[in-house]
This record gives C-alpha cells, sequence and structure tokens, in this order.
C-alpha cells in the first residue's frame, strides 16, 4: 500500500491481506486446557559469518511468523542490527518484510532483544524523535528513531536511523499519527517482525521535513514524561533511511530475483535481492526495458481504455491491486473482502508506461480466492487480485515479481540503467 501526508507522496507496504483462516478441531471430556506456552524473549548474538556472495540476500515467501494468521504473497528475510561499531552486541531478527514500496527499516519492538539498547535521537529540542509511517488501509506504525549498523546479506549500513515501533513507552501517543488508524503494534498486526523498506528513494520523508514541522513524518515529546507530542524538523541525517545507498558498494540500487511459479501456487519460494546494479557479476542487466518514475517514485498504467497515472511496483503489496469496471468478469468476492472471485481464471493484460514514454505490455491471471485456499495452504499465490479503491491507481504487487529479475535504480544514483529513479525489467 501507500502512505501519504500532505507534504509528499512516497509509496509504501500494502497490507491488504487475505482473511486469516482458522479451524476448529474435535475434542471431549472435562480436561483442562495447558496454559499458554511463555513468551520466548528475544536474544542478543553475535554477527553471522559473512555469507560467499556479500551483495546477496536471502528471501522467502513463506507462511509467517507463528501464530501470525494465514499469510500470502509476503516476501521476508533476515535482517541484522548491530549497536554501532560492534560485532557482538547484536540481533538478527527473522521474517522482516522485504518492502521495494516503502523506506527504511522498521522493527517490532517486542521483536528486538531487551538487551539491545539502540542509541536513540532526539529533536532539536533535546527529547525523542518519533516517526509516523501511515498505510492506505488505515493501519499506522509509531515510534521512536534510533541509530543501528544494519546487515543485509554481507552488506553493512554503517549507524543509520531505525525506527522502532509498538513501543509501550510511546503508545500513548500514537494518535498523533494518525487519529483514525489502526496501529501496527505486533507481529499479528502485520505478519510479520518488521519493515525493510527499499524502494526507490533514500529518506522516508526528503528535503520537506527539514524546513517543515507539521510534515506528518516526524514528531517529538512536549516534556520528559511524552505525555503529547508535536511535529518537529528531521534533516535528512535524521531521517529514517533505505540502507543500500548507505552501502560502502554495490549501492546505486538492488535487484530482485524471484523463480517462477505455477499458475496454482505453491507452499512457499525462495530467491534474492541483489544489491547494486551492474557493479557485479551478478547484477548485470541483460535483457528488458528500463523505465524511469516521476519524482513521486509513479508509472502509468494503461487498462481497459484507461491510464492509471498514479502506479507503482512494490514487494509489500500482496496481490495486483487494480479497479475494474467490468463486474460480471472481475467480481469482488463475498466472503473474502478486497479481492475478486472470478468464476474462472481470467486473463488481464495492461501496459506499463515509464515517464520515459517506454511501455511494456504486461498480462496476468486473476483467480478465485476461494479456490486457491488449500489444504496444506498455499503461501504463493500468483493469481491474487483485488480492488484498489482509486480509479487512477494500479498495485502491481509480489506477484509482478514472481519470475522476473526486476531492478530497481535508487533516486539520484546512476547506473548501467540511467539514473534514479527507475525500474528495469
Amino acid at each position: 500500500m501507500m502512505y501519504f501526508n500532505s507534504l509528499t507522496v512516497r509509496a509504501g507496504i500494502a497490507a491488504l491481506t487475505i482473511a486469516v483462516i482458522t479451524a476448529c478441531g474435535g475434542g471431549g471430556g472435562d480436561s483442562t486446557p495447558a496454559p499458554p506456552p511463555a513468551p520466548v524473549v528475544p536474544q542478543l548474538n553475535p554477527l553471522p559469518s559473512l555469507p560467499a556472495v556479500l551483495n546477496a540476500m536471502p528471501v522467502a515467501v513463506d507462511a509467517g511468523p507463528a501464530n501470525t494468521g494465514y499469510n500470502v504473497n509476503r516476501l521476508y528475510t533476515s535482517v541484522t542490527v548491530c549497536n554501532e561499531g560492534s560485532v557482538t552486541q547484536c540481533q538478527t531478527i527473522d521474517h522482516v518484510l522485504v518492502d521495494t514500496g516503502s523506506t527504511g527499516l522498521r522493527l517490532l519492538s517486542a521483536a528486538m532483544a531487551p538487551a539491545l539498547d539502540l542509541g536513540r535521537l532526539t529533536a532539536s529540542s533535546g527529547l525523542t524523535l518519533l516517526n509516523c509511517a501511515r498505510f492506505i488501509d488505515s493501519s499506522a506504525v509509531w515510534g521512536p528513531v534510533a541509530t543501528a549498523d544494519v546487515w543485509l546479506g554481507g552488506m553493512k549500513a554503517a549507524g543509520i536511523p531505525i525506527q522502532i515501533y509498538g513501543d509501550a513507552t510511546y503508545q500513548s501517543t500514537a494518535a498523533s499519527c494518525s487519529p483514525s488508524a489502526s496501529d501496527v503494534t505486533t507481529a499479528a498486526d502485520l505478519g510479520a517482525n518488521g519493515i525493510l523498506g527499499i524502494g526507490l528513494f533514500k529518506e522516508d520523508c526528503g528535503t520537506g521535513c527539514i524546513t517543515q514541522s507539521f510534515n506528518g513524518y516526524y514528531y517529538t515529546c512536549k516534556d520528559a514524561t511524552c505525555s503529547a507530542v508535536v511535529g518537529t524538523t528531521a534533516s535528512l541525517a535524521q531521517q529514517v533511511q533505505n540502507p543500500v545507498p548507505r552501502f560502502a558498494t554495490d549501492n546505486n540500487g538492488l535487484v530482485v530475483d524471484l523463480p517462477p511459479v505455477s499458475p496454482d501456487g505453491a507452499i512457499s519460494l525462495n530467491g534474492s535481492v541483489i544489491f547494486g546494479i551492474g557493479t557485479q557479476p551478478n547484477n548485470q542487466f541483460t535483457a528488458g526495458s528500463v523505465l524511469t518514475t516521476d519524482d513521486e517514485g509513479y508509472l502509468a498504467t494503461a487498462l481497459a481504455g484507461k491510464i492509471l497515472r498514479s502506479s507503482f511496483i512494490d514487494t509489500g503489496s500482496n496481490g495486483f491491486f487494480f479497479d475494474s469496471d467490468d463486474s460480471k468478469t472481475l467480481p469482488e468476492c463475498l466472503v473474502y473482502d478486497g479481492f475478486y472471485c472470478p468464476p474462472t481464471p481470467v486473463t488481464v493484460s495492461a501496459t506499463i508506461e515509464g515517464a520515459n514514454g517506454v511501455k511494456v505490455p504486461v498480462s496476468f491471471v486473476v483467480g478465485d480466492v476461494a479456490s486457491m485456499l488449500t489444504t496444506p495452504p498455499k503461501s504463493v499465490l500468483p493469481a491474487l487480485a483485488g480492488p484498489f479503491g482509486n480509479s487512477d491507481v494500479f498495485d502491481w504487487g509480489l506477484p509482478f515479481f514472481y519470475g522476473r529479475r526486476v531492478f530497481i535504480g535508487i533516486e539520484g544514483l546512476t547506473s548501467p540503467l540511467g539514473t534514479g529513479p527507475l525500474y528495469g525489467f
């Protein structure tokens, strides 16, 4: 999905999720149910051994963290965060959502080891700097900004600002982020232990937040108890940052490399995110088209005689999301709200157009959600699609990436594909 404010628009994760599927088992007698297991307290670990290929990060589509429901088309990775300069005061956090539609690393407080005491940033007042990210499903993440060394695969982004959300210390002031939002404070709320935003942009807000205090992204406490907050400015160095441009090398973009998937789906899938474009043998662009975006990261999509000018490509969205005028061919589901349920699979043809005028035709299949739900459940569903709720938007979610090498060039950085923001596929 995307998150908005009045100052800027930058693409963000789409938390459009399939309904949680539960099952009831039979039983009898008067036995007392066993108490739930005690929660596991996250622990520190030393920095893991670096992989043989430093600029490649393993990713997977699977069922997600335990006890978080039926997660579909969610791309996960493991991220290691360390106290600045340390290789022993570290923690590796699994099932962090890989999101090419947002910017910055955002980690769930409950998933972090209490002993990992990352340094917190402060506003010009000297009080805690807080960050807000809002999403189109009316959810939001809210919490303090801290600095950490972030390791992705074998690549290190040293001392970058990240967000810690779901921190109970600040939940009383979360309404300042978005009064009508449903706060994301647990792994079950998102189906992940965090969000790794490695999209088109370097910072989550940009230059507007340097001078405007009412920017919708950054806040600070009014007093030492943080009983209330107020909007504040944040320099580029303080803003939550995309780790990739902060690498010492292989830092001009990335490649999402996922294998093809059977139309029937799969239980799980493994792939890679490769850092850099044209910097190593594994990140060369050998065939395809290059599409630049506008300054806000948007492309255009031609669909059924219409031009949808606020379109974007996003691993953080778990399906194809677009509005259809043909309710007979693509009826909305009666049970699974937010998705299409055609009686038979439907092939949809569209054309993606870059700001540079380059056009790429793309066809995909939309299936019936109910028929996709199987036992054991499949987490990889390439035919998942639904309405977006805005006739000017086409959200090319994770199924677009199946069977493609999608190159993402970061704003202002050059590669053999040109100067970002851009896509190549």
